[in-house]
């Protein structure tokens, strides 16, 4: 069997007696890092959690962090903005992609970083840092041993009979019962059916999703530990998430990079995100998840870092929702 994977975020209470009126106030909940970035506009770096799991708001002057700290949250003063940083982002993806090697952000460390391999190519390596040099210490350069490369195996096992993937969410449309996995798996893989289940669509590269047919007749929105998945939502750097693979089981780390862009073997996938959860041969596919939030299925890696492609993308271009039950 073929084996494929991608190595490489009361009121107050009144006690009402025939003598008096006691009110004690609550304090108002602390706002969203989302609404308080939205009243920024273009002056922040974007948001991450702390090692407390507390979400930081990073800001640019001094008077815009004792805003951010008045709506309740914390607030980090840095050099530069999300916007200066997804320009230097877009600007590397303009490259074409470099053969095991990729880029992304780092909003905790307010940089974007580029990472290559011992088998990144010599002269385009030398091309890609003579690229990020132009941008002094906005850019940060980490060297890997090895490379990245494509696997096929697998996760809560789908298997077409030459290849097996991970099932990543039990998803639902128009009122079918649905399997969300990689693309690649459809695309290196020898294609559908899985687990008698037809393929409906797939795309890779440039995304990495799959939809397949349920055919078991069986979709809780869980995990294969148990955990209930009640949303689709974006990841954050510093976020603690767990994911799960027939390989590797469950294992846990955090998110170190959002938006992140890399190619293996000739294949480009953009709007990744990377954490530092271990994964192996035959984890493709299957699901990265913090508590009840499903946030991505996993395209690859290496043995210490694992990408994944968002859920709330695929989610959005195929139209499903999680199972009520």
């Amino acid at each position: 069997m073929r084996s494929t994977r991608f190595r490489l975020s009361v009121l107050a209470v009144g006690s009402l007696s025939t003598l008096a009126l006691a009110m004690t106030a609550v304090p108002a909940a602390a706002a969203t890092p989302a609404a308080v970035m939205h009243s920024l506009g273009s002056a922040t770096g974007g948001h991450y959690l702390d090692d407390s799991g507390a979400p930081v708001v990073t800001v640019l002057n001094d008077a815009d962090a004792a805003k951010v700290r008045a709506s309740g949250l914390k607030a980090k003063v840095v050099r530069y903005s999300l916007g200066q940083l997804s320009a230097v982002k877009q600007r590397l993806d303009t490259t074409g992609g470099v053969p095991s090697a990729g880029w992304g952000l780092d909003l905790a460390r307010n940089q974007v970083v580029v990472d290559v391999y011992d088998a990144t190519p010599k002269a385009q390596q030398t091309m890609l840092l003579e690229t990020a040099r132009q941008y002094g210490d906005l850019v940060r350069v980490e060297h890997h041993p090895g490379a990245m490369s494509l696997f096929i195996k697998g996760g809560d096992q789908i298997s077409n009979g030459q290849a097996s993937c991970s099932n990543g969410f039990n998803v639902e449309k128009d009122g079918k019962k649905l399997l969300l996995s990689a693309g690649h798996c459809e695309k290196l893989g020898g294609g559908g059916p899985w687990n008698g289940g037809n393929t409906v669509d797939a795309v890779f590269p440039d995304e990495d999703n799959m939809l397949v047919e349920n055919a078991s007749g069986e979709g809780p929105s869980e995990i294969n530990d148990g955990t209930k998945i009640t949303e689709f939502a974006d990841a954050t750097v510093g976020e603690q998430i767990k994911r799960s693979g027939i390989t590797s089981g469950v294992t846990s780390g955090e998110v170190t990079k959002v938006d992140y862009t890399f190619e293996a073997e000739g294949y480009t996938v953009y709007h990744e995100f990377c954490t530092t959860a271990h994964s192996d041969h035959g984890d493709s596919g299957g699901p990265a998840y913090d508590g009840g939030k499903g946030l991505g299925t996993l395209s690859g890696g290496d043995t210490q870092t694992s990408c994944f492609f968002p859920a709330t993308l695929s989610a959005k271009r195929y139209g499903v929702t999680l199972p009520n039950s």
